[in-house]
């Protein structure tokens, strides 16, 4: 069955679309479905790879994503993002003796961050701009942020 890669400007009219019609997904499977069906109305040669749907949705801002991972047992290493593909940065403290010690690894693009054993991406949510997005809990913080101080 032969098919065309939509531009760029295509897909994220797509996305946009998808997202008027259903405020937030809870899978990246249904969102690339909602997007491709919304390809499919522009010409029905269209489609698009989840990842690529889920990669265009977050470098031109289009959706909040909410990431659920899962610990693997091997450790994380300083390599690509695997939601984004950005470079991630090591979070360094500093020990009692002056010394610096890696404690996981962030995106500064995504927000995915990981300890030092790996966490793989499970579930994707993605939301658009009427969804409520899920507020954090305050006992819950990221590790490169401090208490606030009242």
């Amino acid at each position: 069955m032969a098919y065309k890669i939509p531009k760029a400007e295509v897909l994220a009219e797509a996305i946009q679309a998808a997202l008027k019609e259903q405020s937030t997904v809870v899978s990246q499977n249904r969102f690339a479905k909602l997007v491709n069906d919304q390809l499919k109305m522009v010409d029905p040669e269209y489609t698009a790879s989840e990842e690529r749907i889920r990669r265009l949705a977050l470098y031109r801002k289009l959706a909040k994503v909410e990431i659920q991972t899962r610990e693997a047992e091997e450790k994380s290493r300083n390599v690509r993002c695997p939601v984004c593909g950005s470079k991630t940065k090591r979070i360094l403290n500093e020990t009692v003796y002056g010394g610096k010690v890696t404690l996981g690894y962030k995106c500064r693009a995504c927000g995915y961050w990981t300890g030092m054993k790996r966490r793989v991406p499970i579930r994707y949510i993605f939301y658009g701009d009427g969804a409520k997005f899920p507020v954090p809990d305050e006992s819950v913080r990221p590790l490169d942020q401090t208490p606030s101080q009242p």
